[in-house]
This record gives structure tokens, C-alpha cells and sequence, in this order.
């Protein structure tokens, strides 16, 4: 005891000779000097260095001194005084741990998060990767995700992927899911855009709706769009009011507007259109007839100028086959090659059978002829605006001059029966004619004969 004593006494008069002597101190079993940016530089290769251990009670007693470290024996954690409060440097119940957390409860006071106003931010590699912020609303996460909207006025957005919603400014309730995903947005607001650069290029557009990877993909301004599935209004730039339903179903140019498209591959090329389904189509079915509103309360200037006779007469009735293949390439604009929907041995099949069918129909272009023939406004032909557009025909309007012709064919037969009832009657009035001459005759004949009696009976008597 004597010799640890008397140990101990030199050590401490050795640290004392040391501080007074020198800025660091080094204590080591290697004999090197001490770190240079160290006041105590303590090194070992098979001890560690013991600090002050106490319980929590005798811990709280101490009086608050900045820097202070201890070893809590009641809670086996190493904790520090910030000048102010005791605060533990140990994992324990309040610490979030790297390899997952034991929550037992569902006690709300345990969580990550901020306690004030502040947002919640993450980072990965020290850039924005996660941005929760109460005031503002936006949530934004995923790396670069709504990035300029940390540092600007936009308000309620939801940001979820790599580059979502990157370039927004003052773009608000804005929704973007995916890669990419509504990237160069600044000032569009109210659109939601779901899946892979899904809307990418829109800067100003509002209130649109694109699900499906690259749906909406090159809409800048357009507004009031929808688009479901994948490539989905892919093309649509400045069109509004367009829908697109089915994977690739498009429209044919960048600013069209209320043009729709349902179904695979569907492409609409006017505005104002509805097309459903490709060119492969050969059926579309409906447990009931498709109808026109055609109530008179709504119908004016009404005009009794429908062609018939001298319209239908001019048609020519054929028969043909369609390449509906080509005719769907066409649709499509020069640049969809890259994201053309993908050729299968189905598809194919398709339309093989779709271009064997024979139809039976007329040319658009001879029933345009015809009309103007007959000086008829046929509202069945649809004119094509645009050299990408086509002549279509409206099959089902023929059934008016077809009406009006078998009207005018009525008229003709009921003038024909007139006038043969006409000529029965005369010929009805010559022989009745005929029939009284005949009888005047006859009694002629009658007076001659008894007159000739009468002669011989005179002739006799003399």
C-alpha cells in the first residue's frame, strides 16, 4: 500500500513537472510523444481509460458544469452536461439506433422528427434527399427530389422519387410519384403525375392527371388532361382536354383539344374526336344501340333539304379490304418509332385478320364528290383538316337521304299510279261511250229492220 502510494505520489508529480514543463502529456506503454493537437494523449493496445462512474442520483447532484462526463451505473449509459442539463451520449430508450429500434408500445412520444416548427430534413451524401416542412406543406422525398421548391413559394406539393418535381418555384398542390416524375415543373399546379418521367416536361400546365410511366411525358402547357397507362398522351405539348386511356393510346400532334383515345395503341388525330381502339379492332360491341340525342326542343333552324334520289343514285356500293396496319403507322407521329408500342406475334395476328375481312362500303372521296354533285351539306363525311388527318364516313347517316330517297321513290310511284288511275278512268269513259253508241246502234239497226218489214209489207199489198 505504502509502495502505491508513494507510486501514485510520483505520477502525480511527474504530470505536474509535465504541465508545467510541456502543453500535452502523453501516457502509453510505447514511450511516443504525445499527439501535438492533444492536451492528453493516451494510447494502449490492451486497457481503456476509466471516467468517473456514478449513479443517476449522485449524477443529478452534481452541479451543472459544461463539458462534464460521467458514467451513469443506474442507466449503464455515459452522459454530458451542456452547462445546463445532463444529456446521454449512450443508446437508450430516447436514442434511435442504426440496426432498427425495439418499440414495444405504441407510446407517440417516441419518434424522428423535429419538436418545433422547423421541417425534417434528410440527406444522403450530404445533398437533399428528404424534406417534410408543416409550414409550407410540402412533402418531398427522394434524392434532388422538389429541390427548388425548398427555396421557394410553392405550397402543399408531394415530391416522391429521384428528380421529382426538381424545378418547381411557386408550382402548388402539385402530387408527383416516380422518376422524374413532373421534373421541370415551375409555376403548374393541381396536376398529379404518377410513374416513371411521368409528365417530365411540364413547366406551366394545370389540373392534369397522368398515371403510367411517361404518360404525359412531353406536356408543357396543356391543361386539364387525363392519361392512364403506359406512354399514355406521350406526344400531347399544348392540348388540353384531352383523354387517353390504355398503354399508348396517344393523340396524333401536339395540340389537339377534347380528342380522346381508349384502348391499346389508339391514337385520336382530330380535335373533338373520340377514337376507341387500334386499327387491329374488328368488333366493338354494346348490349344496346348506340344513341344520338335528337329531341326537337333542342333542334333549330330546321330545314327540309336533305338529298335523296339525286344523292344516292351518284354512290357507288363497293367492296374492299383495309390496311389497317399501315393506316395505324400513319396515325402516329413520325417521332413515336423510339416508343412505338411493341410489335408481338398477337398484335400481328390481329391485324392480319382485321385487313382479311372484307367490308362492304363506300370511298369517302366519291361520296364527297357525289354530295357536291347534288348540292347536298352531307354531314357524313368527315373532311380531313390537316394533311395527318383522313377521311372518315359516318355510315349511320345515310339512313336520311336514304329515307328522303325512298320518299321521293314513293312520291314517283304514287304520281304513276295517279295517272294510271287517270287513264283507267278515261279508258272507263270510252267504253261507256263506246257501250251507248253501241246501244244506238242496235236500236238502228232495230228501226231499220222493222222499216225494211214495213217496205215489203207495202209492197206486197199492192
Amino acid at each position: 500500500m505504502k509502495k502505491t502510494r508513494s507510486g501514485l505520489a510520483v505520477l502525480a508529480l511527474s504530470l505536474l513537472a509535465t504541465t508545467v514543463l510541456s502543453q500535452n502529456v502523453a501516457i502509453n506503454e510505447d514511450g511516443s510523444l504525445p499527439n501535438p493537437n492533444a492536451i492528453l494523449d493516451v494510447k494502449s493496445f490492451t486497457k481503456g481509460v476509466l471516467i468517473p462512474r456514478v449513479s443517476t442520483n449522485g449524477r443529478l447532484s452534481i452541479p451543472n458544469t459544461r463539458g462534464l462526463l460521467v458514467y451513469d451505473t443506474t442507466t449503464s449509459s455515459i452522459w454530458y452536461n451542456t452547462g445546463a442539463a445532463w444529456q446521454s451520449l449512450a443508446p437508450d430508450g430516447n436514442s434511435w439506433l442504426l440496426n432498427g429500434n425495439n418499440i414495444s408500445s405504441n407510446d407517440t412520444s417516441k419518434f424522428i422528427g423535429t419538436t418545433t416548427w422547423r421541417p425534417l430534413i434528410f440527406k444522403v451524401n450530404n445533398e437533399l434527399a428528404g424534406f417534410i416542412d408543416n409550414s409550407s406543406r410540402n412533402t418531398l422525398l427522394g434524392s434532388a427530389a422538389g429541390i427548388a421548391t425548398n427555396m421557394s413559394s410553392g405550397i402543399q406539393n408531394t415530391a416522391i422519387g429521384y428528380w421529382s418535381m426538381h424545378a418547381n418555384i411557386d408550382g402548388y398542390s402539385n402530387t408527383a410519384a416516380g422518376f422524374l416524375a413532373l421534373r421541370t415543373n415551375t409555376s403548374g399546379r393541381h396536376n398529379t403525375a404518377i410513374g416513371t418521367q411521368s409528365m417530365d416536361w411540364n413547366t406551366l400546365g394545370n389540373y392534369n392527371t397522368a398515371t403510367g410511366e411517361l404518360s404525359l411525358y412531353q406536356n408543357t402547357t396543356g391543361t386539364y388532361n387525363t392519361a392512364v397507362g403506359l406512354d399514355a398522351l406521350i406526344y400531347n405539348g399544348t392540348g388540353s382536354y384531352n383523354t387517353a386511356i390504355g398503354a399508348f393510346a396517344t393523340v396524333a400532334s401536339q395540340n389537339l383539344t377534347n380528342a380522346t383515345a381508349i384502348g391499346y395503341n389508339a391514337s385520336v388525330n382530330a380535335s373533338n374526336k373520340v377514337r376507341i381502339g387500334n386499327s387491329s379492332v374488328t368488333v366493338i360491341e354494346g348490349q344496346v344501340p348506340f344513341t344520338t340525342p335528337s329531341d326537337g326542343r333542342y333542334k333549330y333552324q330546321v330545314k327540309e333539304d336533305v338529298k335523296g334520289l339525286d344523292f344516292i343514285m351518284q354512290l357507288r356500293p363497293i367492296t374492299y379490304q383495309f390496311d389497317v396496319k399501315r393506316f395505324d403507322a400513319l396515325q402516329r407521329q413520325p417521332q413515336n418509332d423510339k416508343n412505338a408500342a411493341p410489335a408481338s406475334n398477337i398484335i400481328q395476328a390481329s391485324y392480319d385478320e382485321a385487313s382479311a375481312i372484307r367490308r362492304s362500303g363506300f370511298i369517302a372521296q366519291e361520296v364527297e364528290k357525289a354530295a357536291d354533285a347534288s348540292g347536298y351539306n352531307f354531314s357524313g363525311i368527315i373532311k380531313p383538316k390537316t394533311e395527318r388527318e383522313h377521311y372518315s364516313l359516318s355510315y349511320e347517316s345515310f339512313v336520311v337521304p336514304l329515307v328522303k330517297g325512298m320518299q321521293e321513290q314513293q312520291q314517283l310511284i304514287n304520281r304513276h299510279e295517279q295517272t294510271i288511275r287517270r287513264q283507267e278512268q278515261k279508258l272507263a269513259e270510252q267504253d261507256a261511250k263506246a257501250a251507248q253508241q253501241q246501244t244506238k246502234l242496235a236500236e238502228l239497226q232495230q228501226q231499220l229492220s222493222e222499216l225494211t218489214q214495213l217496205v215489203q209489207s207495202i209492197k206486197s199489198a199492192r
